[in-house]
């Protein structure tokens, strides 16, 4: 598998390939003189991902003859500098995969087909929720693929080793949180610590926002919809891991971020507990072969209602505005979003299928850990109130700015106070350029 860097600034280069041989005629709407088309697919991920779509879009090409695809993959920090540099010189891939901070950075902008207008588009077995994660003043901008959760994973096996339960997580609140990572920590010692401070962190302080009432961004996609003052006590929040015994030190939280994602703390077993999206638990326990465990989140007063676990689409697949060929490429993206084999081959790497089809596809073709992963999506999706806002034209910034403004905080730079005010000026200020 190729290691990527957490921040995803170690390309792989965008790297092109192109996949078979056009073979025939094809019906797409614009097309070479011989009636042949040519897509450009473009995605983000590991080089497990990157063998999977190939395959697929093998299998593809063999059953639609004419049709010659070529694939440009590589980690999301390629993915996204090789997509803003190629819709700037008006030659974007046909069919993009997204995630929900960009996706609207370049639908807002009108660098996205709205799929609604496209005749080969079946959307009938995707939730409406879900769609409209996907959609933005009424024009569907991204059909979204998969569904997750930001949450807590537990390393089961440094909790047996620590003589330490887990946590009751229907019940737990973030005082329980600071004393149970404490006392792992303390109990193995050395190098482990007891928790991370959740390096995504545009997600992690969403999840804070969404337990008092507030979110990211405002429902009206108008700047942002939360209170310094929030951010200011997430900023604590992180300053109480830092300064207790679980906590790992402000060097090793940039270690962490710059460093290899297969080489973290969490999955060498360095890390009791920490916040990944429940997707990756086959993955994480796969990398640290040690047994794992989905947990719902903390919250202040224990109530999984008030937990800011939210349940949002995590991979989108959409189509750019400069496609000559969008009836072909969506008819290429009716595929990787419905047919069943792409299900079987992708199983819950991407997120859990939004698609009820795809969803029953998969079940039979999971392990114990894959099921884990469904069981836990449909279980907290009934206990969940918290819908983020969608992310407005700007918010693909707004990730590295968060975590730019945690460094400051855990180095003692800036106050939780200073931090929330500047952080939210800047976020502010990258919205309104959008």
């Amino acid at each position: 598998m190729t290691m990527t860097s957490r921040r995803g600034k170690a390309a792989a280069g965008g790297l092109v390939f192109a996949l078979g041989l056009s073979l025939g005629a094809c019906g797409s709407d614009s097309s070479g003189s011989d009636g042949d088309v040519t897509l450009r697919v473009a995605w983000w991920g590991s080089q497990e991902r990157h063998e999977n779509f190939l395959s697929l879009i093998e299998t593809y090409e063999s059953e639609n003859p004419g049709v010659t695809i070529e694939a440009e993959y590589s980690d999301s920090g390629g993915h996204w500098d090789r997509l803003a540099t190629t819709t700037a010189g008006q030659d974007a891939p046909d069919v993009i995969s997204f995630d929900k901070e960009h996706l609207f950075e370049y639908g807002g902008r009108g660098a996205l087909l709205d799929l609604n207008t496209l005749d080969s588009m079946d959307t009938s077995d995707f939730p409406e929720a879900s769609m409209g994660q996907g959609s933005l003043d009424g024009e569907l901008y991204g059909l979204p693929f998969s569904q997750n959760a930001y949450t807590v994973i537990a390393n089961e096996d440094l909790f047996a080793d620590a003589g330490v339960e887990l946590p009751d997580d229907a019940a737990w609140t973030w005082d329980d949180y600071y004393r149970i990572t404490d006392e792992v920590a303390t109990a193995l010692g050395g190098e482990v610590r007891g928790s991370d401070y959740g390096e995504a962190g545009n997600a992690t302080l969403e999840m804070w926002l969404g337990q008092n009432g507030e979110s990211l961004y405002a429902d009206d996609g108008s700047g942002i919809g939360y209170e310094p003052a929030t951010a200011s006590a997430w900023f604590a929040h992180l300053e109480h891991i830092r300064d207790s015994a679980s906590g790992p030190s402000p060097d090793e939280f940039i270690e962490e971020m710059s460093g290899v994602f297969e080489e973290g703390r969490f999955l060498t077993n360095r890390t009791a507990m920490a916040f990944y999206y429940a997707s990756q638990l086959p993955a994480l326990e796969a990398a640290a072969d040690s047994s794992m465990e989905l947990l719902r989140p903390p919250s202040p007063t224990g109530d999984v209602a008030e937990n800011g676990l939210a349940h949002i689409p995590s991979w989108f697949w959409g189509i750019s505005s400069q496609s000559e060929n969008t009836e072909a490429a969506g008819e290429l993206l009716n595929f990787l979003s419905n047919d069943e084999r792409v299900a079987e081959t992708m199983l819950v790497s991407l997120g859990v299928p939004a698609s009820g089809a795809a969803q029953e596809t998969i079940l039979p073709e999971l392990d114990a850990t894959g099921q884990e992963v469904v069981s836990f999506i449909g279980e907290t999706s009934e206990e969940s109130t918290f819908a983020p806002a969608p992310a407005p034209p700007g918010a693909g910034a707004v990730g590295g700015i968060v975590n730019r403004y945690m460094e400051e905080v855990l180095f003692s730079r800036l106050t939780p106070d200073e931090a929330a005010e500047q952080m939210t000026a800047e976020i502010e200020a990258e919205l309104d350029r959008a």
